[in-house]
């Protein structure tokens, strides 16, 4: 019976070749898009799960709570690892990671090895303790894995350098020298296995912290926080009771004690500001947007939520075509239902037919989904940026596959085979039965939420682009346009002075600065704390950026200055003078802050100047406050050029560097490019969303243009007869389209409020933010209406002008 339930399943499927396009073919593409985001999802969901022991391996993190606002942050002091792993029986390993490129050899670097002249450009840096390799688990290629970082000026680099550089040859004891530095070289000591694209981690190179110094008193102060911590919980330690413990030791033992010896204001109540905890490992790539200065290509939980449920509602919608048109072409089944009831098919058979029926559509529709998915997987995988692949050689991935298949089609073909197979032969027969044209309030229904679904995508689509629009075009505080950074200009050394000299002098060229501090993400950070002259131990310090310019930044970067002057060459007094922004003035509480003096660990600063705000975030937070110091920052020199033939420039600008270092290559990159970069994870967003809101929109059409031909099918003769009577071809064409607009209209009404709702609170992760227009919802609804009336019209009109003969001659 089981055979030949799918041969006669199979001949149906020829006979109605219309129908089982459009169920094949729309499902084929709920399938494929339900591959691709699922994949997605398990990639993105997976991150670091291939550390060995990842369950009771965290990072540290800290909300700073201020009012109403809390910041978290995931940089710590040096002593915070070692002091967790000496003080606290609880932690089995604990290890520091610096990586922002605060202080020198940390990022990108101009790297040199032993016995060559040419300098490379590499990124990727990090400082590491020696005790990351354990808690990562990361695997050593060449070298000691247990002693790869433990002596001071080693290093160890990933297999993609070792094999960039050196080929087949061992690099262990090789020795790098990092921009142009040739009295301190860095022993490779190891060569590690490059980290898989599901880790957090992306670092190419590693340097020992062991030995390290930066500054004084840096390796001490609790206050100054430079590191992230990563530690490794023993087995079977409840998490809640240790962040309690840990809370209150360190900041009772230590961190209080620190903040009252510099001179905090306010250390007695540190417990109730800052509050530490730990974040799964696993949890980090998912779980930390909310963090500053986190990188921007982490994913959001809720991202992988929306895309999944997108994802699903393509399927759902797929479905919903089967079930629709299986119901509407009942009454071309209602005869061979009525004939096998009397040759005495009992009803469990009949409905076993159909469901043999759907799922036989099912799997067909899932293997040329696999088969558009593989289609489609190089361009998903630019559109996500990520290298993902089918794995075609998992069990588990056919096995779910075939599953699946076989769930969806019972699920898409239950109501239909128990609509039909529930018939009554004798009114079948003697023709009483009506078309299923009557009975369509479960198909109008689902008509409806199809078309729910698409407006909801097209508005969210919409609303999706102008925020990015609205990031990329508005005015931000500063000019980002026309302005080149290059890059590795430290290795220079004294001569930097003169090629920024040398610079002004082309053609073409506006002005040039000299700073690593830019406001574009991946350029360096500062942040410190300062308070007024005399409040010392009494306010409050206010925690800020402190940034080291020179005189040509502001002016370079088309900045505003609202009150006071810039710092002037030469002046020997403006080394101990501040210019800040608006948002300072405001954190500090001075009216007239020109001439008063701010206080940072202790050394005065006069207030010169007051720069006007401008994003040096993300748009996601609200202006945080800033100081600007006069100082030498090397390694970017940013042009502003003032001509059109920006190509002419480039080449000025290079001819420029080779004449000062002819071995090494001239790297730039414009820094409205940079801007961009900074929302690549949203600009992915949009671009998938669009995608797979085209899709949706697409295969509800499917369905729609289908139904339309089956409702028309069955109208045909009232229409011929309403046409024999005297109605125009216009009150036809009204008559056929004025149900299916309906529903659309209802299908809008509440897509709407939903599609408000969902938009209004995923602006809300931006502090500058677009407004959303009634216009938005107005446009969403006419294209969807002139979306389903094109699908609809070919079918309306071809019946509209019909010869009324051909359909009545059988009357």
């Amino acid at each position: 019976m089981l055979k030949n339930y799918f041969k006669i399943a199979f001949r149906n499927l020829l006979k109605n070749k219309g129908f089982s396009f459009i169920n094949i073919f729309g499902l084929s593409i709920g399938v494929a898009a339900c591959i691709l985001i699922s994949i997605y999802i398990l990639h993105e969901s997976s991150y670091d799960q291939h550390v060995s022991n990842s369950e009771n391996v965290y990072r540290l993190n800290r909300d700073y709570i201020d009012g109403e606002r809390v910041d978290a942050g995931i940089h710590f002091s040096a002593n915070t690892a070692p002091t967790l792993l000496t003080d606290f029986e609880e932690v089995e390993l604990s290890g520091r990671l610096m990586s922002n490129g605060l202080f020198w050899g940390a990022g990108s670097n101009e790297i040199r090895f032993d016995g060559e002249v040419t300098q490379h450009y590499e990124e990727g840096f990090a400082y590491a303790d020696q005790s990351i390799i354990d808690i990562m688990d990361i695997v050593m290629v060449n070298g000691e894995a247990k002693t790869a970082l433990s002596t001071p000026n080693t290093i160890v680099i990933s297999e993609a350098i070792a094999k960039k550089y050196f080929k087949n040859q061992n690099p262990i004891g090789r020795s790098m020298y990092l921009n142009g530095n040739n009295e301190r070289p860095f022993k490779i000591t190891g060569v590690f296995k490059d980290f898989k694209s599901n880790s957090h981690l992306d670092f190419n190179s590693f340097i020992t912290l062991e030995g390290e110094e930066f500054g004084e008193g840096e390796q001490t102060r609790w206050f100054q926080n430079n590191y992230f911590t990563y530690i490794v919980l023993k087995a079977g330690i409840d998490v809640s009771s240790f962040e309690n413990k840990m809370n209150s030791t360190l900041m009772e033992k230590y961190i209080k004690p620190s903040y009252k010896l510099a001179g905090f204001a306010g250390w007695e109540q540190a417990h109730e500001r800052e509050k530490m905890y730990l974040q799964p490992l696993t949890d980090i790539n998912l779980y930390s947007t909310h963090v500053n200065y986190e990188s921007s290509f982490r994913n959001d939980i809720k991202v992988i939520w929306i895309f999944g449920i997108v994802a699903l509602f393509i399927l759902i919608i797929a479905s919903i075509n089967f079930v629709n048109l299986s119901t509407a072409k009942s009454a071309s089944r209602a005869k061979e239902v009525g004939l096998r009831k009397v040759v005495g098919s009992s009803r469990t058979q009949l409905i076993s037919q159909f469901l043999a029926e759907s799922i036989l559509i099912s799997f067909i529709a899932f293997i040329l989904g696999i088969a558009l998915s593989a289609i489609s997987m190089p361009l998903f995988r630019t559109m996500s940026g990520i290298d993902l692949i089918l794995p075609w050689s998992s069990i588990g991935f056919i096995s779910i596959v075939l599953t699946s298949s076989v769930i969806v089609g019972v699920l898409a073909g239950l109501y239909p085979s128990f609509y039909l197979s529930n018939f009554n032969p004798i009114n079948v027969l003697k023709g009483k039965l009506t078309s299923g044209v009557k009975s369509g309030g479960l198909r109008s229904s689902l008509v409806v939420f199809q078309f729910t679904v698409s407006i909801i995508l097209i508005v969210g689509t919409l609303i999706v682009n102008q925020q990015m629009n609205f990031i990329l075009n508005s005015k931000v505080g500063f000019e980002k346009d026309q302005v080149v950074q290059i890059h590795s200009t430290n290795v220079l050394n004294d001569r930097l002075e003169t090629f920024k000299e040398e610079l002004k002098k082309i053609q073409g060229v506006g002005n040039v600065t000299i700073s690593d501090y830019l406001p574009i993400e991946g350029t360096k950070r500062n942040g410190n704390s300062f308070v007024n002259e005399g409040k010392e131990g009494i306010d409050e310090t206010t925690p800020g950026q402190a940034w080291i310019i020179d005189e040509d930044y502001i002016e370079t970067m088309g900045m505003n200055i609202v009150e006071g002057r810039n710092f002037i060459k030469d002046r020997v007094s403006d080394e101990q003078s501040v210019i800040m922004n608006q948002a300072m003035v405001k954190a500090l509480r001075l009216k007239e802050p020109l001439g008063k003096r701010v206080s940072r660990y202790g050394q005065l600063y006069e207030i010169i100047g007051v720069v006007e705000d401008f994003n040096f975030d993300t748009m996601k937070t609200s202006v945080r406050p800033l100081c600007f110091f006069r100082g030498t920052s090397p390694t970017i020199t940013s042009v502003k050029m003032n001509t059109r033939d920006l190509s002419a420039v480039l080449v000025s600008l290079e001819a420029k560097w080779k004449e000062f270092v002819p071995n090494m290559a001239f790297r730039y990159e414009f820094m409205d490019a940079s801007f961009a970069k900074m929302y690549d994870s949203v600009s992915r967003i949009k671009v998938i969303f669009t995608a797979f809101a085209i899709l949706a929109i697409l295969v509800a059409c499917l369905g729609l243009l289908a139904l339309s031909a089956y409702m028309v099918e069955q109208r045909n003769k009232e229409m011929s007869i309403r046409k024999v009577l005297g109605a125009s071809v216009q009150t036809i064409f009204k008559l056929l389209t004025k149900n299916f607009l309906i529903l659309i209209l209802v299908a809008l009404t509440v897509a709407i409020p939903i599609a408000y709702y969902l938009m209004h609170t995923w602006l809300q992760d931006y502090e500058y933010r677009i407004e959303m227009s009634w216009t938005v919802f107005v446009f969403a609804g006419i294209a969807v209406i002139v979306i389903a009336l094109c699908t609809i019209s070919y079918h309306a009109i071809r019946s509209a002008i019909i010869n009324p003969a051909k359909v009545l001659r059988s009357e």
